[in-house]
């Protein structure tokens, strides 16, 4: 039986084939885009933070920034992190997560904490009673705000700021309020709480039971949908220049190609300027900034 995950769904409304290449053919990518590669170092930092409450002791912000960049330091490796938008780099991306861990630091509020519960808090739950359609999904942080009160934490370093109505077809943290209802009996209040670093704000949403029924019921739909499919086409959109599969996707390696003949002109152009000029030859960092990421991708052997 197919567990599935609010990030697997999403894969396939996006694009139906990016969802085959990863989950039915397995192939496996090597480079992470640095958008990913910045939420993961700025939620390992706003673990620690909890983590360390929880042991009694009160950090200071500048202690949980350090966390930042070690875990920035430890895991980025430049041959496997794509860069897609042009003109920004990897110490513009780091700058950018060091301020949203400082200004979360510095807003964060006590009393709004509530006690954790957990972190990364794994589940695994039915939509229907035959247990026939399976969601897995990690809470970012639950708290218990008061008795019977619990609170979702979901910590967002998009750019993009949701309105109320979007957050109301957030099908993810219905997904964690459906398993938090399940696993505590005593919840009369649940309540879904979106931090967006980049822009500061805290958002909050609650759901009703009708709301609980609609999703479940459409989650329900789209997998129905997804094991239904014996075709997988491209979906084009902005997105793709940030998929993993572009260069063997037959809707777009064909662009890649051409900006990988345009990366290696400009390469070879700046090479020529430096020499005309009597400057050093571009360093590997450098080198890599001119041209575009290029994944190399591998079959994962099959599950089981």
């Amino acid at each position: 039986m197919t567990v599935y995950s609010n990030s697997r769904l999403s894969c396939f409304e996006k694009c139906p084939l990016q969802y085959r290449y990863r989950y039915i053919d397995r192939i496996r990518r090597d480079t992470q885009g640095i958008e990913a590669f910045l939420g993961n170092r700025v939620h390992e930092a706003i673990e620690h933070l909890y983590h360390v409450l929880k042991e009694g002791r009160r950090p200071r912000t500048a202690e949980i920034v350090g966390v930042y960049h070690r875990k920035w330091e430890e895991n980025y490796d430049q041959n496997k992190i794509a860069i897609v938008r042009r003109g920004l780099c990897a110490a513009d991306y780091r700058k950018a997560g060091e301020e949203y861990v400082r200004g979360y630091c510095d807003r964060r509020r006590p009393e709004e904490d509530g006690e954790t519960l957990g972190l990364e808090d794994e589940f695994q739950l039915a939509l229907d009673p035959a247990g026939r359609y399976q969601i897995r999904g990690f809470i970012d942080r639950l708290a218990r705000v008061a008795d019977g009160v619990y609170a979702i934490h979901d910590y967002k370093t998009s750019a993009w700021l949701p309105r109320d109505e979007e957050l109301l077809r957030d099908r993810q943290l219905t997904f964690y309020q459906m398993s938090v209802s399940d696993r505590y009996p005593d919840a009369k209040e649940i309540r879904l709480v979106w931090h967006y670093l980049a822009h500061g704000k805290r958002l909050e949403s609650r759901r009703s039971e009708a709301d609980i029924a609609s999703h479940r019921k459409a989650a329900m739909r789209l997998i129905d949908a997804i094991e239904a499919a014996r075709e997988h086409p491209a979906r084009e959109s902005a997105l793709c220049r940030w998929c993993e599969y572009r260069d063997i996707c037959p809707a777009q390696k064909h662009q890649v190609a051409w900006e990988r003949q345009a990366a290696e002109r400009r390469r070879k152009d700046e090479a020529e300027r430096r020499l005309m000029a009597g400057e050093r030859p571009a360093g590997r960092a450098e080198q890599l900034s001119l041209m575009p990421a290029s994944p190399a991708a591998r079959p994962r052997p099959p599950a089981g």
